[in-house]
């Protein structure tokens, strides 16, 4: 039954739980937020997030934002599925405490399903004047941010990659959305670095905190949370269509 989501500030849209059914879905990642919209959306699904290494090794330089979140995505979603490779081959004898480990750990998600894996990786970041703006380093860096986009129009853009396993299928798409955050008073200012608000978020703020001094302009809400489930859902039902079996006779 599909059921309501981006209910954050605005207009709910729906997502049908239903077509994660079709698959052992895997969140490559460790943020909270994102886990909570599939867990609001109604999707079952793993946990297995990246090695942070592999962001630290990318070569990123020149690349556009949506070229920046779109690779981002990507390898984070290659890393998870290496990761996931001793559940996908053929089992070897002893296994390793840590395949051993996800083994039981995937069971008691999925049962017994050999339904294919997919894993969903996300990048995001904020963009304001061509400038790309990731999680601010420390509280000046947040402060320096802030000050950018107080009275200001600017993009989340969300690097989406579904990676199925073993078929090794990937789907790749970038989603933007635009918010405006309204001028900054001091006092404001220095009330928000003093909450820790900013902490881990791209752009140094949280749409999902509820912040009356941002609002949307277009594009999907949960995309500014970090996991735009209107793409998501799009992806799963590509994924579906391409591995329901043909209907017609031979």
């Amino acid at each position: 039954m599909p059921v309501d989501f981006d209910l954050v500030q605005g207009a709910p849209r729906s997502f049908d739980a239903s077509l994660s059914r079709s698959f052992r879905l895997v969140l490559g990642s460790r943020s909270p937020r994102r886990r909570s919209l599939l867990t609001a959306a109604g999707c079952r699904f793993a946990v297995l997030p990246s090695d942070d290494a592999v962001e630290e090794s990318e070569p990123l330089d020149g690349l556009s934002p949506s070229e920046l979140v779109d690779r981002l995505a990507f390898v984070k979603a290659r890393d998870v599925v290496r990761r996931l490779s001793p559940l996908v081959e053929p089992p070897v004898s002893p296994e390793s405490p840590e395949t051993a480990a996800l083994r039981r750990e995937f069971a008691s998600i999925f049962g017994e399903s050999t339904a294919p894996f997919v894993v969903v990786s996300c990048d995001s970041v904020a963009v304001c004047d061509g400038e790309i703006l990731g999680k601010p380093a420390d509280r000046a860096d947040a402060e320096r941010i802030l000050r950018l986009l107080s009275g200001t129009e600017h993009e989340v853009r969300t690097g989406l990659c579904l990676w199925t396993a073993p078929e090794n299928r990937v789907l790749r798409r970038v989603e933007i959305s635009r918010l405006y955050m309204e001028p900054f008073s001091e006092e404001r200012l220095a009330a928000y670095l003093e909450s820790g608000l900013w902490t881990g978020k791209a752009g140094a703020f949280g749409y999902q905190d509820g912040n009356d001094w941002l609002r949307m302009t277009s594009g999907s809400e949960s995309n500014v949370v970090g996991l735009p489930l209107g793409a998501l859902a799009d992806s799963l039902r590509t994924l579906a269509a391409e591995s329901a079996p043909s209907s017609g006779s031979v």
